[in-house]
C-alpha cells in the first residue's frame, strides 16, 4: 500500500479554496481534510508541504485537436506521448482526442492510434508515465451543417440513414473495444438523421454535444428529450441570437439542464460574452474548452492543418485563404482559459470547477475524474499564485515537480 500526504496546502473544492490537506493511497484519494488539522496516525510513507500553494483536480480537456506540433488526427503514438507531456505541464492530466471530418481511412488511422496509446498506458502502468491520459475520442462531425461548418470541409460531411452499420466506423461493430473509448460526438439534430443519431450515440455508450447547427428550439427541445444536453464551444459555429430566432443560442442560454463548452481564449468569444454565459449558465452548467490545434505552443506562424493553410497571429488563428478571416481553431492550453476567465472576475474555484468537474459531468467521467473528492482517481495539479504548475500527480505518482 502506497500512501502520500499533501499538507499546508490551499484546497480547491467545489464550493471555495479553504486551508487543508489531501491523503492519497493506492492511487486515489484517500481522505480531504478541508481545515489546517491534518490528524495523526496516518502511516504515511511521503509527506509534502505544499507552503500555502493551491491544490487543485487535474484539468480536463474535452475539445483539443492538438498542440506542441501535433495533430491527433495524424499522429503516431511518440506524437501523442509528446503532445500529451505539453499538456501535463499546463495542467492537463485528462483529454479527449478530438477528431475533424475526414474521409473512412483516416478515421480509421486516428482510432487505431489512439486506441493503442490507451491501452498501451494501461498496460504499462499509468502511474509511471509523465503525461497526461487520452480519456477517449471526440468526434467533432462529421454529422453537422453544412451552413455552420466553421473551419471544418463540408466535403467529408455526411448524414446519418439509420442503418448502425453506418456508425460501425465511429463506435465499432461490437466485437471491437472501440465502444469504451469513445466519449463524444458533436452533431447538428437538424440534419436528416440528427435525432436518431442523438439516441444512437447515446444507446452506444458516447455522449451527443450539440454543434455546427442551425437548429431552432423545437428540433432543439426533441435533441434535449433524445439525450443531447451539451452544446460545443458556445456560441461559435451557431446561428447568432437574435430576437425573433432565438436558435441554440437562446435556447441554450435558458435551459437549465443545459451545459454549454466555451473556448475561453478572448478571440473566439468577446469578454462580455463570457460574463453574460457565466451570469446564464453559472459555473455549475459552463465548462471551458482549448479547441487548441496543433501550432498551440508553437508560437506565430503560417501552418498547415488538416489540409488547409493556418496563419497564427497575435494568439489569434484564421484560415490564411479565407477573405472573411475565418477563426480555425485556437492555439491556447486550458490553463490559459483558466487565467483567462479568472482575470475577468470569476472565482478562482468556479474557474478550476469549469476546466475540471464540469467538463468531466458533460462527458461522463465524473465518476473518476474532475474533483478533489474521496475515492476519485488522485489526478492532482498544484499551482503557484501565478497558476504556473509546480507539481502534478497522476494517480498518487509524481509526474512533474518543478517546487
Amino acid at each position: 500500500m502506497s500512501q502520500l500526504l499533501l499538507h499546508n496546502a490551499r484546497i480547491a473544492v467545489e464550493q471555495s479554496i479553504v486551508p487543508g490537506g489531501l491523503l492519497i493511497r493506492d492511487g486515489r484519494i484517500a481522505d480531504v481534510f478541508t481545515d489546517e488539522h491534518i490528524p495523526l496516525g496516518l502511516g504515511v510513507r511521503e509527506s509534502f508541504d505544499m507552503q500555502e500553494a493551491l491544490v487543485a483536480p487535474g484539468l480536463i480537456d474535452i475539445h483539443i485537436h492538438g498542440s506542441a506540433g501535433v495533430d491527433v488526427q495524424d499522429a503516431d503514438r511518440a506524437r501523442l506521448v509528446h503532445m500529451s507531456e505539453y499538456l501535463l505541464a499546463e495542467g492537463v492530466t485528462a483529454y479527449l482526442a478530438t477528431l475533424v471530418p475526414t474521409d473512412t481511412d483516416g478515421y480509421l488511422r486516428a482510432a487505431r492510434e489512439i486506441g493503442s496509446f490507451m491501452e498501451g498506458r494501461d498496460r504499462a502502468d499509468s502511474k509511471a508515465g509523465g503525461h497526461a491520459r487520452i480519456a477517449g475520442i471526440h468526434f467533432e462531425g462529421p454529422f453537422v451543417s453544412e451552413q455552420r461548418c466553421g473551419a471544418l470541409r463540408r466535403d467529408y460531411f455526411r448524414t446519418y440513414d439509420g442503418d448502425p452499420r453506418s456508425l460501425e466506423l465511429f463506435f465499432g461493430d461490437g466485437e471491437s473495444s472501440r465502444p469504451a473509448f469513445v466519449r463524444a460526438m458533436t452533431l447538428a439534430p437538424e440534419v436528416p438523421g440528427g435525432l436518431d443519431l442523438v439516441r444512437a450515440t447515446e444507446r452506444l455508450g458516447g455522449r451527443a454535444f450539440i454543434g455546427h447547427s442551425q437548429a431552432g428550439p423545437e428540433i432543439l427541445d426533441l435533441a434535449a428529450e433524445a439525450g443531447a444536453r451539451h452544446i460545443t464551444h458556445f456560441p461559435n459555429a451557431l446561428d447568432a441570437l437574435h430576437h425573433r430566432k432565438p436558435g441554440a443560442v437562446g435556447w441554450g442560454l435558458t435551459r437549465d439542464d443545459v451545459t454549454v463548452d466555451v473556448i475561453a481564449d478572448l478571440h473566439h468569444v468577446h469578454p462580455l460574452v463570457l460574463q453574460l454565459i457565466y451570469k446564464c449558465k453559472s459555473a455549475g452548467r459552463m465548462a471551458l474548452i482549448s479547441d487548441a490545434i496543433q501550432p498551440a505552443g508553437l508560437g506565430d506562424g503560417e501552418f498547415t492543418v488538416w489540409g488547409e493553410k493556418i496563419a497564427v497571429r497575435g494568439g489569434r488563428t484564421a484560415l490564411a485563404d479565407d477573405p472573411k478571416g475565418t477563426i480555425a481553431g485556437s492555439v491556447i492550453t486550458l490553463r490559459e482559459a483558466l487565467k483567462n476567465v479568472s482575470k475577468l472576475g470569476l472565482p478562482l474555484h468556479e474557474a478550476i470547477h469549469m476546466c475540471s468537474l464540469v467538463p468531466a459531468r458533460a462527458c461522463g467521467m465524473d465518476r473518476d475524474y474532475g474533483s478533489l473528492e474521496k475515492g476519485k482517481r488522485a489526478d492532482v495539479v498544484v499551482f503557484d499564485d501565478e497558476l504556473n504548475v509546480r507539481l502534478a500527480f497522476i494517480e498518487g505518482a509524481v509526474a512533474i515537480d518543478k517546487r
